[in-house]
């Protein structure tokens, strides 16, 4: 085998190696732009917060719709217009302190998603006894964080990039491997 032949199958073996190395990189990184952020159980005490009238009830009842106090900022509201316009707040779930009841949307809460604020309202499932000892809800959402790709077109083409690369990959070492073959007159030609 000529030296030839062996810097062919090295560089082959090489462009494999980087690739297979690079791939995972490339399609982690195309996943941070084009998928939206998850949030699980962020929490809000409703007690603390002075949501409860318990003069009412000694359990405690939310106050009413117009009590400012019954107002709760998401942490990761939309801070730009155009989450505020194209990418606000989805997938928002808000439950019991032990996440096994959902609130009821308009019922139970009110939810303005360009601005990240749920509306506590008086309801049985927003009681005191029916929330738990903490009196705590827990909310999970989806948002668009700052280097989030709001062009879907560029989500796209951006998602099949590792796939391209791993085809130009393998097509690349083929070709070398290939050319060892043909320079052995082994490949048949």
């Amino acid at each position: 085998m000529e030296n030839k032949n062996i810097n062919l199958l090295i560089g082959g073996f090489v462009t494999l190696l980087i690739g297979i190395t690079l791939i995972g990189t490339i399609a982690t990184q195309s996943n941070v732009v084009t998928d939206k952020t998850q949030i699980y159980d962020e929490t809000f005490n409703l007690f603390s917060s002075g949501c409860y009238n318990v003069t009412g009830n000694p359990l405690g009842q939310v106050n009413g719709t117009e009590d400012s106090n019954c107002n709760f900022t998401l942490a990761n509201v939309p801070t730009t217009q155009w989450k505020m316009d194209d990418c606000p707040l989805a997938s928002v779930i808000v439950t019991n302190a032990t996440g096994t009841t959902a609130l009821t949307l308009n019922t139970d809460y009110l939810l303005f998603t360009s601005t990240g604020i749920i509306q506590m309202l008086n309801s049985t499932l927003t009681q005191g006894d029916y929330l738990g000892p903490t009196n705590t809800t827990l909310v999970d959402y989806t948002y668009c964080a700052d280097d989030y790709l709001n062009a879907s077109w560029g989500r796209s083409i951006l998602n099949i990039v590792s796939g391209f690369f791993a085809i130009a990959l393998l097509i690349i070492s083929v070709g070398l491997f290939y050319q060892v073959l043909k320079n052995e007159n082994l490949a048949g030609l």
